[in-house]
């Protein structure tokens, strides 16, 4: 009997003692102290991760876009000047039609003045045309936009020549080339558009996408179910091995009592 009493003895002190261990951990559990699965530590890397890919998405659409307008702008700015340089050659050119070839250096000089205005555009023109022009067309087409016409002898320029002739044949070809390059930058122009469009339509679409996992993320961390779950049935379990636990110890000190 007394072996008995001394064991059981034994077993209430382990017993109490595992108790107040099970008290101390479910006082731990419902004050939130206690973690009992990675699932926070999983959401927070996961929020972190979609804020930052979201970041990179949308300052690089910034940049994208900044880069756009750069070159739309550079884009309508040579459209803009090669347009204005061809009606330029045509209407000059059209006086030879005619069978006039007027003084180029009053022409120009004139119009020089009465496009101040266009100024900018012309020697956009003529800076563009440099880059597909031989040499001499590049210089014929300077003289002619900016007024920079070498002095000649006019009465034999005006008489229907060979130089008339010249005249046209070049005008028409610089026109040509100029046509073909405004025609270019059109075209490079709506491409360019066209992928701008492009690529705020996948922006959109992948900005609504992290959003939502974003989203997703944050309520599952507000929720925490896995871990409320997890944290639930380990209460549950140590509340029953504290109620089994406090029973064999009442049980036990009323056998040690008698």
């Amino acid at each position: 009997a007394k072996s008995i009493i001394s064991q059981k003895t034994r077993s209430n002190e382990a017993a109490n003692a595992r108790i107040k261990e099970l008290e101390t951990y479910i006082e731990d559990l419902d004050a939130g102290r206690i973690e009992l699965t990675t699932e926070r530590v999983d959401l927070e890397k996961e929020i972190e991760t979609l804020k930052g890919e979201l970041e990179v998405a949308t300052q690089l659409r910034d940049k994208e876009a900044e880069d756009f307008e750069t070159a739309r702008d550079e884009m309508q700015k040579a459209i803009d000047a090669l347009t204005e340089a061809i009606e330029v050659l045509k209407a000059a050119t059209a006086d030879h039609k005619k069978g006039v070839l007027l003084a180029l250096r009053g022409k120009t000089a004139v119009g020089a003045a009465a496009r101040a205005q266009e100024a900018t555009k012309l020697h956009l023109a003529v800076s563009l045309g440099e880059r597909m022009l031989t040499r001499g067309d590049a210089v014929f087409l300077e003289r002619l936009l900016t007024g920079e016409v070498p002095k000649a002898d006019w009465k034999k320029l005006n008489r229907k020549a060979t130089f008339k002739m010249d005249y046209k044949a070049r005008s028409f070809k610089i026109q040509e080339t100029l046509a073909k390059m405004l025609e270019t930058f059109a075209d490079n122009l709506k491409e360019a558009t066209e992928k701008e469009e492009e690529a705020k339509e996948l922006f959109a679409k992948l900005k609504e996408s992290k959003e939502t996992e974003l989203k997703a993320a944050t309520d599952a961390l507000e929720k925490m179910e896995k871990e409320t779950g997890a944290r639930g049935l380990s209460r549950e379990q140590s509340v029953t091995e504290v109620e089994e636990l406090k029973t064999q110890v009442a049980d036990d000190t009323k056998y040690i009592e008698q």
